[in-house]
């Protein structure tokens, strides 16, 4: 007589232990990954609290701030455009912002603003430096090399600067760059001018730029007045020493002389 014998329980019976086994597994493992996000929280939480802790630290309260670079501005000019509180803490200070702030001034060209801990503002200024006279109506303005409009001329800043008399008045403000022609050709020609060996002997004093170009100047030591027009100035002023020694030798009072010719100089002399 054969009997059939049944395997379903005891394979029941197996998987049981099994699943148990994998269960306890998967909390353990979860009961890890729920403890290491806690430790992550708690550390990023204790960093920020502590990071903020250091950031208003006194220990980092600014108390120095240097500044290197100024001539025609004062340190207190640059300190009042910094606009410092006086707890200011280094870590909390917005240099870019401040930056741009400072380099509003007409003249500021440039400012580097770095720190040094623990408590120190380094301050870098790059000026414009003035470069030209304006006169503009019955305003007298400073121009830096770009055309920038530092400010008015006042009698301290009255360096013997050279001054171009525009053409066309208009109102000037600090701040303003001018791009207009005839400012453009002056500032070029003052350029070529300091690089010419003429500037040994003589001072540019004031000039005025023609439609044409053609500039019209007054040099020291000389009371006449001389006409550049456009080509290489090198060879133009070259022919200035010459002439000069010819009008001495002759004994004569000239009242204008044109140098804006390739082949021939023009002398005017004075209507007595």
């Amino acid at each position: 007589m054969y009997m059939a014998v049944s395997t379903r329980a005891p394979r029941v019976a197996q998987r049981r232990p099994r699943r148990s086994k994998r269960l306890r597994a998967y909390l353990r493992l979860l009961g890890r990954g729920l403890i290491g996000l806690a430790l992550c929280v708690a550390t990023v939480g204790a960093g920020y609290m502590g990071h903020r802790l250091i950031r208003s630290a006194d220990y980092f309260r600014l108390r120095t701030v240097r500044i290197v670079g100024y001539q025609t501005l004062t340190q207190q000019d640059v300190l009042y455009l910094l606009d410092l509180s006086a707890d200011a803490i280094l870590f909390q200070l917005d240099l870019a912002r401040m930056g741009t702030r400072v380099e509003r001034h007409p003249y500021i060209k440039t400012i580097t603003l770095r720190r040094e801990f623990p408590d120190t503002l380094i301050v870098t200024v790059q000026e414009r430096e003035p470069y030209l006279v304006v006169q503009a109506e019955d305003q007298r303005f400073i121009l830096d090399s770009e055309g920038v409009v530092l400010g008015p001329l006042t009698p301290q800043q009255d360096q013997g600067l050279p001054q171009l008399t525009l053409r066309q008045q208009r109102v000037l403000a600090a701040g303003m760059r001018l791009q207009q022609e005839e400012v453009q050709r002056a500032l070029e020609f003052v350029r070529d001018y300091s690089a010419s060996p003429i500037i040994g002997a003589t001072r540019l004093v004031a000039l005025t730029v023609e439609e044409s170009g053609t500039v019209v100047l007054e040099v020291a030591p000389y009371s006449f007045k001389l006409r550049v027009g456009e080509g290489k100035l090198d060879a133009q002023l070259g022919r200035l020493p010459s002439v000069l020694h010819y009008i001495t030798q002759q004994g004569l009072t000239v009242r204008s002389i044109d140098l804006s010719y390739r082949k021939r100089v023009i002398v005017i002399p004075a209507v007595s």
